[in-house]
């Protein structure tokens, strides 16, 4: 009889084993048109913003983009990056949530879904560990 290979059960895999440790954050006095080189520049699209070393909340790409979209509605007149200058991140950011490392991956993705949002932060007591995205859950789950 032929022995088959043994694969870690997805219910043993946590976020640790999915999010991203390579992570670029925003402060909360920066503003969109950094926000916005940042996007034209990178393929990130979840952005930690931290308060210090204190995570403070969480922006992503369609936050940036409503966000812009408002400011440039308001300030026709000005230039774009004039206009993206005088927001700040502070302003625009959501409360992040949060899971621990050993959160397994089924009760991340459950988070996710319940409450309509495409990535969470991965904090070790207030430490920003890393960031897990619906993506990041759905390749790990394939991976089983």
């Amino acid at each position: 009889m032929m022995n088959e290979p043994t694969t870690t059960a997805s219910a043993d895999r946590t976020v640790a084993d999915a999010m991203s440790t390579d992570l670029l954050t925003l402060k909360l006095n920066d503003t969109l048109r950094l926000a916005d080189d940042m996007l034209n520049l990178t393929q990130v699209r979840h952005f930690p913003v931290l308060d210090g070393d204190r995570v403070a909340g969480i922006v992503n790409h369609e936050d940036l983009l409503h966000a812009s979209m408002a400011a440039l509605g308001r300030h026709p007149k000005d230039s774009r990056r004039e206009t993206l200058g005088a927001v700040a991140i502070k302003n625009i950011m959501k409360v992040a949530t949060t899971v621990r490392p050993d959160t397994p991956i089924r009760a991340a993705a459950e988070t996710m879904v319940d409450r309509g949002i495409e990535a969470l932060l991965v904090l070790d007591g207030e430490t920003l560990l890393g960031l897990v995205t619906r993506t990041d859950l759905l390749r790990e789950l394939a991976r089983r």
